[in-house]
């Protein structure tokens, strides 16, 4: 029996030992990020001792708004060993982190200090009232005492000067527990404010990685874990700098980074990358188009819905799984030149030098790219819908980066001008900018004399002559190109019949001869005023109200 008893406690304290080495907390360090427009991959490493065989590695304090199916470990030193298997979770029940339990102290502490002060105020108020009871009472009774007593005029200076001292005393005790009280308070917003950013912490950090691996020989192994977390993304923003008297135009291209993961991210490298880690990669499934008559699909629309017209709308949103998501400007590395890679898929680029982004609620500006691009300015405005006008820019994306949709400020003649939304520009594309309105070109819109006429005995029709002059003065120190932007009515009956007096074909721009829509296209001198003409003839029967009006 006795044997039996040491053989179980010696199995005990195997299995308990054996259990602690199986549970191994990692302390690891951000070494990377690769940041996309809807979340950001993490990669972590550390070096840890583990011992012979299974084994489990700890990873704590990871964001809770983590991809758990997008999780990987790997070794780094190549050990004689295995990974079997990663997975990431929050655990149930977790306590409050060591930092929230230190302020909660700290606050309560703080509060009985100030509690303690509230004390001594009270004690001092009381004192007050107890010197102002004497003295009242004293006034009361005076000339009131018995037979044989009496009151000394001394008395009454002593019972003076005491109620003086009391309340001297009192009140500099008072006005010196306010300053104080008044510190604690301080003391208290500062501490709750601190602990209102733990907690917020603690809310952030709330997953646990745990790497299970087998190794053949114990040792120190170098351990990296990758992870995707979702509160975390980069937006495109623009500086369009913009010298129309020098032909060119300086593009900055900003990185707006914002992550609310709750991590540290100090001294990392950051790779931007321009796709989205979080769009479904499957080809869109087309499915029947089902038609069928209105009553019919009314009745059946719940219960036919998803097997003939389209999928459900949970299955639809699973296929498109797409996060969607102002600025402290961050000047590291902005002497480097940034490194820019391209894929098959898409296109990185590496801001230079080990930089920092905090986690918050605002957003942080780094500068990516900056270049001078050859630019082709005019101005372009179309009278009819408004007389401003507007100055345009043609460039050629020369940038290593395609430009994505974001929002760009632009400037003329270092003067912010307006704000300006990009659309998505590879590299060597050419596309066309707007750059806000230009206050040096002068439009203005006269409409002719009107001529209604009716005419015919049998087939009676109406003939509206209509006729716009169009008038443009350049106030630019130097040529300018202006393009104008006008149309003809088109006709969608053929018992409407249109024709076109001015200008003529050959001297304006038709995209499309079935929209009516032309330009006119010349280069004005400085001072230069000039008059563009629009007018036609519409031909309709005499009996038909023309719609719209002209």
């Amino acid at each position: 029996m006795k044997y039996s008893t040491l053989l179980a406690i010696a199995v005990s304290a195997l299995v308990s030992t054996s259990s602690q080495a199986d549970e191994i907390v990692a302390s690891t360090t951000i070494q990377d990020i690769a940041l996309f427009r809807d979340g950001a991959l993490v990669t972590r490493q550390g070096t840890v001792t583990v011992p012979v065989g299974k084994s489990t590695i700890q990873f704590d304090d990871l964001p809770t708004r983590v991809d758990p199916t997008a999780l990987q470990a790997n070794f780094l030193n190549q050990p004689d060993g295995l990974i079997r298997n990663a997975k990431i979770h929050i655990p149930e029940n977790q306590e409050e982190s060591d930092a929230v339990k230190a302020l909660q102290n700290k606050l309560d502490a703080t509060n009985l200090e100030k509690a303690f002060k509230h004390r001594i105020r009270s004690e001092a108020t009381a004192d007050i009232t107890f010197a102002q009871t004497m003295r009242s009472s004293f006034s009361k009774e005076y000339g009131k005492i018995n037979e044989g007593q009496s009151l000394t005029l001394e008395q009454a200076k002593d019972l003076a000067s005491f109620v003086a001292t009391t309340q001297k005393s009192a009140y500099a005790k008072i006005d010196a527990v306010e300053i104080e009280i008044k510190a604690i308070d301080e003391r208290i917003e500062d501490i709750q404010k601190d602990l209102k950013e733990a907690i917020e912490t603690d809310r952030l950090l709330a997953s646990i990685a745990e790497v299970e691996i087998e190794m053949a020989e114990s040792g120190e192994i170098e351990i990296a874990l990758c992870y995707l977390v979702n509160s975390a993304n980069w937006t495109p923003q623009y500086e369009l700098r913009a010298r129309p008297d020098e032909k060119t135009l300086d593009f900055g291209y900003f990185a707006a980074i914002w992550q609310n993961t709750g991590e540290d991210w100090s001294d990392v490298t950051l790779f931007l990358h321009t796709n989205q880690a979080n769009r479904q990669g499957n080809v869109p499934v087309l499915y029947p188009l089902a038609l069928r008559n209105q009553e019919s699909y009314s009745k059946r629309i719940y219960s036919s819905f998803g097997d003939e017209a389209a999928p459900p709308q949970a299955e639809m949103a699973a296929r498109s799984n797409t996060v969607l998501s102002p600025t402290a400007l961050d000047s590291s590395g902005l002497g480097r030149k940034v490194a820019v890679s391209a894929s098959t898929v898409s296109f990185q680029a590496t801001i230079p030098g080990r930089i920092n982004v905090p986690s918050s609620r605002e957003s942080s500006a780094f500068k990516v790219l900056e270049s001078s691009l050859e630019a082709e300015f005019w101005s372009e405005a179309v009278p009819r819908v408004q007389l401003d006008t507007y100055l345009r820019a043609k460039i050629r994306n020369t940038l290593d980066l395609p430009i994505l949709p974001g929002q760009a400020l632009a400037f003329v003649d270092g003067k912010l001008s307006s704000k300006v939304v990009l659309e998505k520009i590879l590299p060597e594309e050419e596309t066309e900018l707007s750059l806000g309105t230009d206050a040096n070109i002068i439009v203005k819109r006269r409409e002719g004399s009107k001529r209604d006429t009716n005419s015919g005995f049998i087939d009676k029709t109406t003939t509206l002559q209509r006729e716009y002059a169009n008038e443009v003065i350049n106030y630019h120190s130097i040529d300018h190109k202006i393009i104008l932007v006008d149309q003809f009515p088109i006709a969608q009956n053929s018992k409407i019949e249109i024709r076109r007096k001015s200008p003529a074909t050959e001297d304006v721009t038709i995209e499309d001869e079935n929209d009516g829509i032309f330009k006119w296209e010349a280069t004005l001198e400085p001072k230069e005023e000039r008059t563009f003409t629009t007018s036609f003839d519409i031909i309709y029967p005499r009996d038909w109200n023309l719609y719209p009006e002209l």
